[in-house]
This record gives structure tokens, sequence and C-alpha cells, in this order.
């Protein structure tokens, strides 16, 4: 490569013969008057210019019809034939003739300026197709061998020499012709493509020099303030994704003023993503909404819900991020990581059961280890400790090597008082998991980290007996499970025995087109599926269309199945949409009555659990898991003999493990007054 010496295309180095003066060579004009004759003005222009690179003294006539002060005069038709070939791209065909023309005639010679015209398009050619077809090495190979194509009358060579040089690791050398082509060549487009080009291929402050050749008067003036733009937008980009990095406010004004000169979301997506990790999440959101109104698609989208969740606006986060969890990886990544903060919130938040029932599944089918432990400390947290250890389980399952699964695991079995399960995790883990030697050696060192306990440690919010009758339920799998454990309460109860058998093969059809007893016996389907909120639709068709009878068996089924979804006002609102038997009537008003026992137990409205726990005694009795409840209630509300008196009750119905953490919790609450 040396032997062109590019290092020094910007001075024109005499190194190069391609710039180099030569007043002793007789210059031939030949093919310019050629042209000239033909009135072929755009071969003249271009002959002149490659005149000029070769001989910088040379100077074109100005009567280009003129030669030596007389006409001129063209002698042999060949000559004239090759040329006509040459203006015609026919080079193979020249060389033909001009074969030819030697075979008969030994002692002639074609001018010396048709074989370099010749010998330079062709070389150009292989240039060119070098390039396209990215053989670098042959890019520069040919131009060394060819220094007359390093001119600007070939500035798309020069581009690509530029590029061989770039792809070869030598930005220098190709910042070089860059310099030449801005030095040199005065085609204000071609000036400005040249800029275009360094753009794509040098580092920023090497493109930044070349601004200084900017043009600012003459005929054909430059304008590089589009180069001037990107390379702020650049900055911008650069600095959207590293919260350590800042721009000016010069590069933030041109980035918001090409957000504003368009409709394109991309400049408002690159805003938005800077005020992000810049600590300005407001903003971020507002510029990404912008971005999504302008169908800025789901990197717009991700961006919404990161600035959601910055803003603590987990609920919003979730629900917006699940609708675009399945446009791309991004999103789906986005979509777990604010599922995660949402479950991971301390204290837990109460959730509509359909969110946590839409988490399970992504959760799950991506077995992603931080969202299983997530609706395990869930569950933990909102007293479901059978729920939260087989969570804990799965993502140890997922991660074997987690020690934050294995001590949910640990921790959820202890408050089961699950010694088998227990025993397995202290033993694989004593040796590595300080925490785990504590739980097993009785050391408390401090609360579990994102477990905050809703009701006095101990407690069962909801009691093992509950889980126990959930057994007698329509069996699910494993994962089913813990979303049906997590997503409704264990008191309620599944579909009626006599709803006889099912055929489960048409889930997948509109309720609309059924029958009455078509709809019903599919919402039957469905609550065996556990497909609850699907199965409503399916009993709203019975009940617009069906008989008495019809109607009173979908109403029981929609009331259930609201039920099940733990969504007691609307099971109310159901239950009295038709007639029922005295008996399905007073199931149905007991399990209303103790959802909302709970769920105002859990909501930490205890004086409202008590009277829902009253109205309901007075309907059925009360069985022992509600029976805890009541005593809780008491205790939270300062009730000690009272729910002394409740914990003694449940203690005499065999269940003593759950009473006795009742009456040690009211002990250590009286205490020094009375001792137990």
């Amino acid at each position: 490569m040396s032997s062109i010496a590019f290092a020094t295309l910007a001075q024109q180095s005499t190194t190069n013969p391609a710039f180099t003066s030569a007043p002793q060579l007789q210059v031939d004009e030949s093919a310019l008057r050629y042209f000239a004759s033909q009135g072929d003005t755009r071969r003249v222009d271009a002959e002149i210019a490659r005149l000029r690179a070769l001989y910088p003294n040379w100077s074109p006539p100005s009567d280009l019809t003129q030669f030596s002060g007389g006409p001129v005069a063209v002698k042999d038709p060949d000559i004239d034939r090759l040329w006509a070939l040459y203006s015609e791209d026919k080079i193979a065909e020249a060389r033909a003739v001009i074969a030819e023309r030697q075979a008969s005639d030994p002692q002639w010679k074609p001018p010396a300026d048709l074989v370099a015209a010749l010998d330079t398009f062709e070389s150009r050619r292989r240039l060119t197709n070098a390039s396209d077809n990215g053989q670098w090495r042959t890019v520069l190979s040919v131009a060394t061998e060819t220094p007359t194509l390093l001119t600007c009358t070939n500035v798309d060579v020069l581009w690509r020499v530029a590029e061989a040089f770039a792809k070869t690791d030598q930005q220098n050398r190709a910042r070089d012709v860059y310099t030449y082509l801005l030095t040199n060549c005065d085609n204000p487009a071609e000036r400005l493509g040249t800029l275009q080009k360094a753009l794509t291929l040098l580092p920023e402050q090497q493109v930044t020099d070349l601004l200084r050749f900017e043009r600012k008067g003459g005929v054909n003036p430059d304008d590089f303030g589009a180069i001037r733009d990107e390379l702020a937008r650049r900055r911008v980009e650069t600095a959207s994704t590293d919260s350590k990095l800042t721009v000016s406010a010069e590069d933030l004004a041109v980035v918001e003023r090409l957000a504003e000169g368009t409709s394109e979301p991309g400049s408002v997506i690159l805003l938005g993503y800077y005020a992000y990790h810049h600590n300005n999440p407001e903003k971020a959101l507002a510029l990404f909404k912008t971005a999504l109104d302008r169908n800025g698609g789901a990197k717009a989208a991700e961006g919404y819900a990161l600035s959601l969740r910055a803003l603590n606006r987990f609920v919003d986060a979730e629900a917006f991020a699940y609708d675009w969890r399945d446009k791309g990886a991004g999103n789906l990544k986005v979509y777990l990581d604010v599922a995660t903060a949402l479950l991971s919130q301390d204290p837990p938040p109460r959730l509509d059961p359909r969110v946590v029932a839409r988490i399970v599944p992504v959760v799950s089918q991506q077995r992603f280890t931080d969202g299983g432990q997530a609706l395990g400390w869930y569950a933990y947290n909102t007293s479901q400790f059978r729920t939260a250890r087989d969570w804990f389980l799965t993502a140890l399952e997922w991660k074997p090597n987690d020690e934050p699964s294995a001590y949910g695991v640990a921790i959820s079995s202890q408050r089961l008082n699950d010694r088998v399960t227990f025993g397995k995790i202290v033993a694989q883990w004593r040796s590595r998991s300080q925490r785990i030697a504590d739980l097993a050696d009785g050391i408390n060192r401090g609360r579990p980290p994102a477990a905050t306990v809703l009701i006095p440690e101990g407690a069962p919010a909801i009691p093992r007996t509950a889980y126990a009758r959930a057994e007698t339920e329509p069996r699910l799998s494993y994962g089913e499970r813990m979303e049906h454990d997590l997503v409704r309460d264990p008191a309620t109860q599944g579909a009626p025995r006599s709803a006889g058998p099912r055929n489960c093969t048409t889930t997948n059809r509109n309720p609309g087109s059924l029958s009455p007893d078509a709809a019903l016996t599919l919402g039957w389907c469905l609550m065996e599926l556990n497909r609850p909120l699907e199965a409503v639709a399916a009993f709203d068709q019975a009940i617009r269309r069906g008989s008495d009878r019809t109607r009173e068996e979908a109403t029981y089924g929609k009331t259930l199945a609201f039920l099940r979804k733990n969504l007691t006002s609307e099971a109310s609102l159901a239950a009295s949409e038709a007639p029922q038997t005295a008996q399905r009537r007073t199931e149905l008003n007991a399990t209303i009555l103790a959802q909302r026992a709970l769920g105002a137990f859990k909501e930490g409205r205890y004086t409202e659990a008590l009277l829902a726990l009253s109205e309901r005694a007075r309907i059925v009795p009360e069985q022992t898991d509600l029976m805890l409840i009541r005593g809780w209630a008491y205790f939270k509300l300062g009730r000690y003999t009272d729910a002394e008196t409740v914990f003694r009750s449940v203690q005499r119905t065999g269940y003593s493990d759950e009473a006795n953490v009742g009456l040690n919790a009211v002990a250590e609450a009286i205490r020094p007054s009375r001792q137990y």
C-alpha cells in the first residue's frame, strides 16, 4: 500500500503519481478532441478533469476543434472507431479491434491515451467488483496499481478505497482519503456524501475533524448541518443507555428539534431512554407515550413500562407490560421484571386475583427463577405458606444452586411444621447458607427479606384445614394447583357434584352460539378446568335463554365462578339472578360471607371481619379455620380474653398446633400481668 502514499492524499503528495505534475510529457488530447467532435459534453468534462489531475500545469485548449493551429484531422478510421467503442463502454470490443489491427499491421500502435483510458476503465470495474464483494485487499491492490483512478473524476472509487482502508483497520488512511476529497473536489452533493460515508466508518472525533473543511461561501457552499445533527444524536444515543454519561444541553436541544420536526418515533424514544436513565421517569413516561402515539412499537412500550415501574406504579406497569409481553424478547423480559417487582413490594399489595393468575403461567413457561421467588414471597407474606413452599421448591428446581430459593423453602417449611422438607433443605444447605443454618439452630437474626407478615408470627390466616378441604376438588397439575391456591380463597367450593359428567372437548366454542343446555354444560366444563372467568360467559348465555331450572343451575355456577376468583361483590350480584333452593342459598351466602371475612382480615379491617363471621355463624356452624380467623381478629383488636376463648375452643377440636400459636401470642401480649 505504501506505493500509493495514501497517507498524504490531502497534501497531493508528489510521491503519488496520480497527483504529480509532469510538464515534460506531451499531453495526449486526442480523446478530449474526439469527445468534443461528438458533442459528448459529459465525456469532455470528465476527460478535462482527468487530464488536470494527471498534469496539474495543463490547461484545456480554448477551441477543441483546432489542433496545432489547424483543423483536427482524423486520418485513421480505426482510431475513431476505438474511441466510439470506449465512449459506449464496449471495452472488450475495443480490445478486439486493437488486436485485429496489430495482427494485420504489426507496426501500428494505438494512441497512448486510448490505452490508458481502456486500462483505467477495466481497473475501475475490477475495483468496484472487489468492493461490492467485500474483497478489501483487492480494492487497495487495484488502487495501488492504477493511481490514475484516484481523482475527483472518480469520487465513487475514492469512497470505496476509503471504505477498504476502514474495513482493514486503517482508519487514519481512510480519513486521509476523505480529507483529499473535501480539499480538492467541488461537487456539493459529493462533499456531503463524503461526510455521510465517514459517519459510518470513522470514529466520532475524526468525523468532527472533517467538518472543518465545510465551505461557507462561494458559488456552491456546503451545508453539513445534517452531519452535526447526526453526531449530536449519536452522543445522546450513547448516553441514553448509560446513566454515568451525560450530554450537553445543545445536543439534547438538537435531538428535541429532530423529534419535533417529524412524526417518526425514533428521536422521541431516544430522549425517553435518556430521561429514564438519568432519573427523570416522569419526563420519560411522557416521551414514551408520545412515541407510542407515533407507532413506536415494542421499544417504546419497553420504555413506557420501565418508566411506570420507576414511578412505583407497579400495578399499571404490570397491566401495560402484559399486553406487550409477546412483541419481543425485550418486552417479555420487562414484563417478568415488572411482575417480580409488583409481587415483591413490602408490605405486599392487595392484587386482583386475575393479575396473579396471568403472572403465574408466564413465569412458569419462562422458568424465571426471580419470578418464582416473588410468587413464593407473595404467598408467604399473605400467609399462604403451603403455596409459598411449593413456589420456592419450583424456583429451586429451575436453578438448583440458588440460595434465596432454598432459604424460602426452609422458612416456609418451618412455618408449615413440614419437618421432612425442612430437614432435607437444611442438610443440603447448612454448609452453604448461614441463614439456613441459623434457622435450623433456632437463631433469629432478623426478619426474612421481603417477608412482611401481616399477622403475628405463626398465625396462619389461611389454615391447613382449608387446604385439606381443597384436596377434594378436581385435581390440578402441580403448576395449576399453585396458581389455583394463589388466586382464590381456599374456602370456595367447586362445581356441585350434582352437575354430572361433562364433555370437555368443546371448551373452545363461542357460548353465544350454543343452546342454553349446551352453554350450561360448557360452563361446568370450564369450571372443572379451573377457567372460571371463561365459565361466566357460558353461564350468562344459559341464564339469558334457559328454562327456570337451567337458569337456576347457571346462576349457581356463575356465583361459584366469581367466588373462585375471590370476586365477592360480583358473586353476591350473581347469586340474585335466579332463585335458588334453600340449601344452595345457604351454601352460597355462607361462602360469600366467609370470603368477605377473609378479605377484610387480610386488609386489616378486623371489625368487619368479625361482623361477617358473626353473620355467617347465624346461618351455618362456624368451621375450625374460620374460628382461627375470629381468634386472630380479636387478638389484633386487643380483645385478648375473647381471643383466648376462641383459641381454646379450637384446641379442643384437635387442631392444637394452630391453637397453641394463638395462645402463645396472647400470653406474650398480656405479659407480665398474666403467665401461662
